[in-house]
């Protein structure tokens, strides 16, 4: 039931999280000499309890050389994880990707939504530096703030916002007067994300082709047919517009000996190696329909954000994937011209 894999995508979120709060500064004031220190806030990877353990006790260099944390200090903690249903979407989706420079699918079922969230604490002596730390927080999360995060080679550049949840001040002083006092304010926030499937890969040549060699009672042995699947040769051959007549009847393909049911049509931008659009049909159809071609224009135009614009002179270039079963082979074309007014 359970394959073995680690895409690391509540890892990668957890350091990217405690990435914006690591360049936080602090201003304290000398009230003898009147001058102004910037002191940098340390942040790291703990609970609070932990964390104020931590404080109480010393650190040993040496048998007879004790050492304590300086204030102020930061730590940050996963507090959950929960499934978030508002968000779910088909789990059988198969979302790919391409590279064109090396050759290679990159395909996986859809992502799972889930809240995660953390708690963040400034410890401090005096309420001023708390102060200090809350105005320089607060406002980048008005009421969020958007993280882009690569997950894998399927889903990148992927937006995670992060909202502001609550925040809490407390003053831990304990014991007689004498000893230490420490402050801590303690902020939630909610980040809205993703865990991911296993990632399968593979590298399809340009293409493949099969002998199959039949045994018969009265005569040796036969070569029977090559599998083989042909893009039509005048694609690559000429510059296309967007919308336009004429690319629908370059869209073709032939095959030879195919046995599976279904045929995957697949178009990826070579600029970007990003899927944008794919077509699945029975084996033998060997072109898109009119409404096919349709959803390709429009998928082409929001690929490239023209809906109700236009652009001339460009130079953007596609890569038409046809597949069936084990045999696959590609062809590239360019788009000069894209008109996404009447489209989208």
């Amino acid at each position: 039931m359970f394959n073995t894999y680690n895409n690391q995508s509540i890892r990668k979120l957890v350091v990217a999280f405690g990435s914006l709060f690591d360049e936080l500064y602090v201003t304290r004031k000398n009230d003898t000499t009147g001058s102004q220190e910037n002191i940098k806030v340390p942040i790291t990877f703990a609970s609070k309890e932990k964390f104020l353990r931590r404080l109480e006790s010393n650190s040993s260099i040496t048998d007879k050389v004790k050492t304590q944390l300086n204030l102020p200090y930061m730590s940050f903690e996963l507090a959950g994880v929960a499934y978030d249903r508002g968000r779910k979407r088909n789990k059988l989706k198969i979302a790919s990707s391409y590279d064109s420079t090396i050759g290679q699918t990159s395909k996986t079922f859809s992502e799972t939504p889930i809240e995660v969230n953390f708690r963040v604490y400034f410890y401090s002596r005096s309420l001023e530096e708390i102060l200090q730390i809350i105005e320089q927080v607060v406002p980048t999360f008005n009421p969020e703030f958007n993280l882009r995060l690569n997950f894998n080679d399927v889903f990148t550049n992927v937006n995670v916002p992060i909202s502001y949840g609550e925040l809490r001040i407390s003053d831990d002083h304990e014991g007689n007067f004498g000893s230490r006092r420490i402050m801590v304010c303690t902020m939630t926030f909610t980040a809205t994300s993703f865990i991911f499937n296993e990632v399968k890969t593979n590298n399809p040549p340009t293409a493949t082709t099969f002998r199959i060699t039949i045994l018969d009672q009265d005569e040796d042995d036969l070569v029977v047919e090559q599998q083989s699947i042909v893009i039509n040769e005048n694609l690559p051959n000429n510059f296309y517009t967007i919308p336009s007549a004429s690319l629908i009847n370059v869209l073709t393909w032939t095959e030879n000996g195919i046995f599976s049911e279904e045929t995957d049509v697949l178009f990826v931008n070579e600029d970007t190696t990003k899927e944008v659009k794919r077509f699945t049909m029975e084996t033998g159809v060997l072109g898109l329909s009119g409404s096919e071609y349709i959803e390709l224009e429009q998928a082409m135009v929001e690929d490239r954000s023209l809906c109700g614009s236009s652009t001339t002179g460009g130079f953007f270039k596609y890569r038409m994937i046809v597949s069936n079963g084990n045999t696959t082979t590609s062809q590239s074309f360019v788009v000069v011209n894209i008109t996404g007014s009447g489209i989208c």
